[in-house]
């Protein structure tokens, strides 16, 4: 179940389709994009999950928005800071409480209280497999930096996330500062990932138990 679930996601086709999009942050990612618009509006049966499948599926979008080569390269041409341990934690625990955020914005607007309270309890898992994350780390992560995103975009801020995003890992003034080529860059980034996981998690039905 997993797997096929697993290859639906990273192959971002439908039985009959094209290409609706492969998401990450990698090379290629916008021309990607660029073929969700036809193929969304080719769709006419939309596949239901059971909640466990909807869990499935939400954790996979959160790793696949999450692996470390893309969030490094993505970091060198945004402008953060990347070049030791210290720097590269900060970046990762920042680009994780975004797609966290997005992730749980996606399904606050179609899933039940048992699939959102399953994927918050299964991303502590993640958290401690991927990042090596404590118990005390993980709460201070959701209570933090995840909730810091998570609010923006519950009040429809999301516009805001590159300019935190800034203030928290380069300073105050970051925005001033940086060149507007770096800026434009990760705020396109940004929304290019809010986006893929919205039309991801729109093209399915979620049932109840």
């Amino acid at each position: 179940l997993l797997g096929q679930i697993g290859q639906l996601l990273v192959d971002g086709r439908h039985p009959g389709q094209g290409l609706v999009v492969q998401i990450h942050i990698g090379a290629g990612l916008v021309d990607e994009v660029d073929g969700v618009g036809n193929a969304m509006s080719e769709q006419t049966e939309k596949k239901i999950l059971s909640p466990e499948q909807a869990v499935q599926a939400a954790c996979i979008l959160f790793e696949l928005n999450t692996r470390e080569q893309d969030l490094l390269e993505m970091a060198q041409r945004a402008g953060v800071p990347c070049g030791d341990d210290a720097s590269r934690r900060a970046l990762t625990r920042e680009w994780y409480g975004f797609v966290h955020a997005a992730v749980v914005y996606g399904l606050m607007a179609q899933a039940s209280n048992q699939v959102m309270a399953e994927y918050l309890r299964s991303t502590r898992t993640l958290l401690s497999q991927m990042a090596g994350y404590t118990p005390e780390q993980i709460e201070s992560f959701i209570d933090d930096t995840f909730s810091s995103y998570i609010r923006l975009m519950a009040q429809n801020q999301q516009k805001q996330c590159p300019s935190l995003f800034y203030q928290r890992l380069v300073g105050e003034g970051a925005l001033e500062t940086l060149p507007k080529e770096r800026v434009a860059f990760l705020s396109g980034m940004m929304a290019i990932t809010m986006c893929a996981i919205l039309d991801k998690l729109g093209q399915y039905e979620f049932g109840v138990e």
